[in-house]
């Protein structure tokens, strides 16, 4: 598991890798979920802290799916949206 802020892209500029995006929200902003981006299982949800930067969470599980991958990132990305600073 890994969760990082990337203050010089936003989820426009996230590679999918291996997966394809699919649009979706965490709270109240625009975000990305990507399952198998990094092959199987594993998912990385990232969340638009300003148009040009985002919040990236990543899980990679040694067993198991993609789906349940998804689930993890997802949790964390939800646990951690309310305290990133808000954007202009």
């Amino acid at each position: 598991m890994s969760i990082y802020l990337v203050p010089e892209a936003g989820i426009d500029q996230l590679s999918p890798g291996q997966g394809s995006k699919i649009p979706t929200r965490v709270g109240s902003r625009e975000a990305v979920e990507i399952p198998g981006d990094a092959g199987k299982q594993a998912c990385t949800v990232a969340i638009a802290v300003t148009k040009g930067s985002r919040m990236t969470a990543s899980t990679s599980l040694n067993k198991g799916t993609n789906e349940e991958a998804c689930a993890l990132s997802r949790e964390i990305a939800t646990a951690a949206e309310p305290e990133l600073p808000r954007g202009n």
